[in-house]
């Protein structure tokens, strides 16, 4: 089953309340002091009004001018994804950003260095992991951590290139600041290759939620979803209803996208969106047992019930919704957000980042999540990016204590100084446009989930089977699971006998 994450609503006071002094020693023994008092620095040494923790106490080291040196791609489908910053430039979280790397690299005397591999106009993601094991493999030591698909790439695990972070306790991964539950359900063996904290804001921008058009809704009729949401019982045969009502020919012949028709469709919908609707009902691709075995999970009466409820939703026949191309605002062939604001669709599946590219739409538009099977679902389920960026460390890693030290200071300060000001002002104040979205997106956060066999890349084909057949409205998928059955295990299986050997 898929399973909640922590939210990460934080009282800024308490934080600081609660850190304490984090020992390291350089990898060098290059310290001055190694008796794990503070050096004194805190939030107010440094004249930022975009801190907003009263005071943090740091490690009492001197890594002597030391690079960090971080490995990431330079941009990625519109979201925030940098760890650094090269100047300020007044954008809230840019100097936020800004600010937090530089009072670090005050208090520890080491220097933030990001390095960016240049990604392509097509996104080809598995470059910068192809570029991590030719660095890995020419054993030069030339980065500390690695933000890396780790589900493009397995094998990253399985072949040896990135070290097992349960083995170095100065990342201290069992504080708030790091994703406990995905720490949790991706450590087997009591082995560790990838961790999400705070760092990333990817895994806050790659957040799966609906956005609607409130407007086209009012001239529908329509009640706005939001309490549906709140009362639980936001589920896919309402959700339904919202796109029999909207979905409209409006002169056009058919329902195939045309830039100059006229029809007007229940959702446009990125093309990965139908694993994440029967991720968020409550299905996922394997179960793990309390005594962390891995199974199957498929097969059951629910997952078709799921499936035949979706096939009936995503399929185009009927209006309901749009299998949209993946370019954002391409005319031509119709990319999801262009047709959203366009008022040519009522619903619009995508990412939480994508309320920053709409700042120019007309009419208001509202996020809710993805919906429920049932109102006897206990909760809903927020799936993330698959190809979300993790941090890993190399095998190539000479200073495992002062790369451990530095990340974990980054990933709490950035947990306290800018998750805040991610979602109040960049989120909250620039992107969504009322309360009520504003709450949504609190539900979003609290109900982050994962499935582990996406995260491992265990079921890409299944996925991506699933994914045509249901925008097809084909619910048929009972002899297709169990062929792949077969590919899922075997693939679990090298996963496990790596972590045997």
């Amino acid at each position: 089953m898929a399973l909640k994450l922590h939210s990460n609503r934080i009282s800024a006071a308490l934080m600081a309340a609660l850190l304490t002094a984090i020992p390291a020693v350089s990898c060098t023994s290059s310290t001055e002091n190694t008796g794990g008092g503070t050096n004194g620095i805190t939030d107010t040494d440094t004249d930022s009004s975009a801190m907003v923790t009263e005071s943090v106490t740091y490690p009492d080291v001197d890594y002597e001018g030391a690079e960090f040196r971080i490995l990431n791609f330079d941009q990625l489908w519109n979201m925030y994804i940098h760890i650094d910053a090269a100047e300020l430039n007044g954008e809230v979280l840019n100097d936020a950003v800004y600010n937090r790397n530089r009072k670090i690299e005050k208090a520890l005397n080491c220097k933030i260095v990001e390095k960016t591999f240049e990604n392509d106009t097509a996104n080809t993601i598995n470059r910068i992991t192809d570029h991590a094991k030719t660095s890995i493999m020419s054993n030069e030591d030339e980065y500390d951590v690695m933000f890396l698909p780790v589900n493009e790439a397995p094998d990253l695990i399985t072949d040896g290139y990135l070290l097992d972070l349960n083995m170095i306790p100065e990342l201290h991964l069992d504080e708030e600041w790091w994703d406990q539950d995905i720490i949790r359900e991706t450590t087997f063996g009591d082995r560790l290759y990838f961790v999400s904290g705070a760092a990333n804001l990817m895994a806050f921008d790659s957040m799966w939620c609906l956005f609607f058009n409130e407007t086209m809704m009012g001239n529908l009729q329509l009640e706005l979803p939001y309490d549906l949401v709140r009362e639980g019982k936001w589920t896919i045969d309402e959700m339904t209803k919202y796109c029999k009502a909207a979905a409209n020919l409006n002169g056009d012949n058919g329902f195939t996208y045309n830039k100059d028709g006229s029809c007007v469709w229940g959702i446009s919908s990125h093309q990965q969106a139908p694993q994440h609707f029967w991720f968020s009902a409550g299905e996922s691709t394997v179960s793990v047992d309390k005594n962390k075995q891995v199974s199957f999970a498929l097969e059951n009466d629910r997952f078709y019930r799921v499936i035949s409820k979706l096939a009936n939703m995503l399929d185009n026949k009927e209006g309901y919704t749009l299998r949209a191309n993946n370019t954002d605002f391409d005319v031509e062939n119709g990319g999801y957000v262009h047709v959203f604001t366009t008022g040519r669709s009522l619903f619009m599946t995508g990412e939480v980042k994508a309320a920053q590219l709409m700042r120019d739409m007309e009419d208001t538009f509202g996020i809710v999540p993805f919906p429920k099977y049932d109102e006897e679902q206990s909760q809903y389920y927020t799936s993330l990016v698959s190809q979300l960026f993790y941090l890993t460390i190399p095998t190539t890693n000479s200073c495992l204590e002062r790369t451990a030290t530095i990340a974990n200071i980054l990933t709490r300060d950035s947990y306290n100084d800018i998750i805040p000001l991610y979602y109040s002002n960049v989120v909250e104040q620039k992107g969504l446009r009322n309360e009520d979205s504003i709450d949504m997106l609190g539900i979003l956060r609290e109900t982050r989930a994962i499935d582990i066999a996406t995260i491992f890349n265990w079921n890409l084909a299944l996925r991506n089977e699933i994914d045509t057949r249901l925008f097809a409205g084909n619910d048929q998928v009972a002899s297709y699971i169990a062929s792949q059955k077969n590919t899922v295990e075997a693939n679990m299986k090298k996963f496990f006998d790596f972590l045997t050997e």
